[in-house]
């Protein structure tokens, strides 16, 4: 990350340069987004503890997790349909961590396929898998991830009943009032980030049906 940027200007880039629908879909959460808002504030009240004058020769921030060693004691999140805000998302980050040498988690609301990421992912690894009654599709998912050389599966539990996303709705990416047509022409109006992203990295198409089917199966929980 560029030390001369924050967080906000990458939010700035981020709104500047994708489709409306995909931005609100990155940004926003769940109905009046007050647990989003409370997870911001939290986070802002982290105050890190300042030392000086102390030897800072030898530092040493690794820590083990999962019986590996990793440079950093953080770790990439999932991130749903990395894949479609930057050409094969998904992948890009998986090689960013094995870079830094910090676990990346895939998401189960991916865009690249858990076997493409694993190529790039090293040992770190890991997959985020939703509990759904559709226990075929779990099944299918974990086996999947065991066949990558997934080194951890990192369960969400907290979904008994999916958030209703009011932005989704509102920019046309989820419900089907015009949605498609909606997507199509905030799409042209970024010709950049299509280009980029959906003609030279994969099927748009695809990854929102792919979200749409998973998030049927959420629906069911």
């Amino acid at each position: 990350m560029n030390s001369t940027a924050s967080v906000g200007d990458y939010r700035a880039l981020a709104k500047a340069r994708l489709p409306h629908f995909l931005f609100e879909y990155l940004d926003g959460g769940s109905y009046d987004e007050v647990t989003l808002g409370r997870n911001v504030a939290d986070l802002q009240e982290v105050a890190l503890k300042q030392r000086v004058l102390r030897d800072v020769s030898a530092i040493d921030l690794s820590t083990e997790l999962f019986g590996q060693r990793w440079e950093m004691p953080v770790g990439l999140g999932p991130v749903g349909l990395s894949g479609l805000y930057a050409r094969r998302g998904e992948v890009q980050a998986a090689r960013a961590a094995a870079t830094a040498q910090v676990p990346f988690t895939l998401s189960t609301l991916s865009a690249c396929s858990i076997a493409e990421v694993a190529r790039d992912a090293g040992a770190g690894f890991w997959f985020q898998l939703y509990i759904v009654k559709d226990r075929g599709f779990v099944a299918d998912m974990i086996a999947r991830a065991k066949e990558a050389g997934c080194g951890a599966i990192l369960l969400t539990v907290d979904l008994a009943v999916p958030g209703s996303r009011y932005r989704d709705y509102r920019s046309g990416l989820s419900g089907s009032d015009g949605g498609s047509r909606r997507r199509l022409w905030q799409s042209l109006c970024r010709p950049r980030w299509a280009w980029v992203s959906v003609f030279a990295g994969g099927p748009i198409r695809s990854a929102i049906s792919s979200r749409s089917r998973a998030r049927t199966r959420l629906s069911r929980t």
